[in-house]
């Protein structure tokens, strides 16, 4: 299963690659979209094999929802499927012994046993949550299909492929929503904890939880460019405001140029401050280079779609919707230090914000108070 993981992984990672940073502009500068069309549909056809092998993945190892779905998501970012097949490939070494097998299920004797087994999986909590999720996922799916077979009938021969993806993408939700509703609770219970404690040690206490790698530095460079990110985000509503939308192609609007070209400076010194913040994560926690990393992404997709805004077409919103997307996205990851900088600096006797513990005669006192030996001797 990993190996089969690994290969779709780097599959569609190199495709996605080679679609983005060769196809992509090759047909906008060039007109010509043979590569599109040859490795956009190659892609598309893979990643629904990949989307298979990572949900069995993910699903056996106990991995939460919010980063299986950010795992099924990587094989449409570029570089994204690289970061997440070794973090599949660590979590697949920690937790899945060689000969490990599938747990068996619990068999129910009585009637009363069985009713609540079966409303345990129809109804629990969980299961609800499911539901819903298929109840969106799934109709969705099939009516893109159904809109793309009606531009196919009109005539974009490349609508086509696409009419035959969307219903696979919603045959795969009603097939992962089955077996997530048809899982053992206790099998799936055993994989949650399982995943809280990969090395089979006791669960550290809350104090141990809290980031203590936000440094000085890296709050401040965070700030700085989440408040960037808000007035980017607000000038390109201005932007948007006062640049008519249906001018024609060219890269200096005849209306609302002031505005156009703040919003272009600012968008260029943004990303030399995240260029110049990655550089300093470097040497810093784990916390900033997340922060930076993610940030320095979403700039980089915000930018190269504002390149789609030049064209008078349809691609225009396409560019500027992704565009708001990653200006978005590039504001969260930064205020993430921040947030937790300002988390661990409120609890009292917890570490603080610089990566120092806190002061070693209250966190002392408070050891005696329990009943807990320190843990080093203090002088005489």
């Amino acid at each position: 299963m990993l190996v089969r993981y690994r290969v779709m992984a780097f599959t569609t990672a190199t495709l996605l690659i080679v679609l983005v940073f060769v196809g992509v502009p090759l047909q906008l500068a060039a007109g010509r979209p043979g590569v599109v069309n040859v490795v956009g549909t190659l892609h598309g056809f893979l990643y629904i094999v990949y989307l298979v092998t990572a949900f069995q993945l993910t699903r056996r190892l106990g991995v939460p929802k919010l980063k299986m779905l950010l795992v099924l998501l990587a094989g449409t970012v570029p570089f994204c499927a690289f970061v997440a097949e070794r973090k599949m490939t660590r979590r697949f070494e920690e937790l899945v012994p060689p000969q490990q097998k599938p747990p068996i299920p619990a068999t129910t004797a009585d009637h009363s046993a069985r009713l609540a087994a079966m409303r345990q999986r129809w109804l629990s909590p969980r299961a609800l949550l499911l539901h819903v999720e298929v109840l969106v996922a799934a109709p969705g799916c099939a009516l893109a299909g159904w809109w793309q077979a009606t531009r196919a009938l009109g005539g974009n021969e490349l609508s086509w492929v696409y009419s035959v993806e969307w219903p696979i993408f919603a045959c795969l939700a009603l097939l992962g929503w089955w077996h997530l509703v048809h899982e053992n609770p206790d099998a799936y219970r055993a994989r949650r904890w399982r995943s809280r404690d990969r090395r089979g040690r006791a669960p550290a206490p809350q104090a141990s939880m809290l980031p203590t790698d936000v440094e000085p530095s890296t709050g401040m460079w965070a700030a700085v460019l989440a408040a960037g990110a808000g007035v980017e985000f607000l000038v390109g509503i201005l932007a948007l405001v006062l640049v008519p939308f249906g001018r024609s192609s060219g890269w200096v609007p005849h209306r609302g140029t002031v505005v156009y070209g703040v919003h272009a400076t600012l968008g260029l010194f943004l990303a030399l401050g995240a260029v110049a913040f990655l550089v300093k994560a470097r040497r810093l926690g784990r916390i900033a280079r997340i922060s930076a990393w993610s940030g320095a992404v979403s700039i980089a997709i915000a930018g190269a779609a504002g390149l789609l805004t030049e064209p008078h077409s349809a691609v225009r919103f396409m560019g500027v919707a992704i565009m708001f997307v990653g200006s978005v996205f590039a504001g969260s990851a930064y205020l993430v230090p921040i947030v937790l900088r300002a988390r661990a600096s409120s609890q009292p006797g917890m570490a603080s914000g610089d990566g120092t513990a806190a002061p070693p005669g209250r966190g002392a006192a408070t050891s005696v108070a329990n009943g807990d030996r320190p843990s080093a001797p203090f002088p005489a």
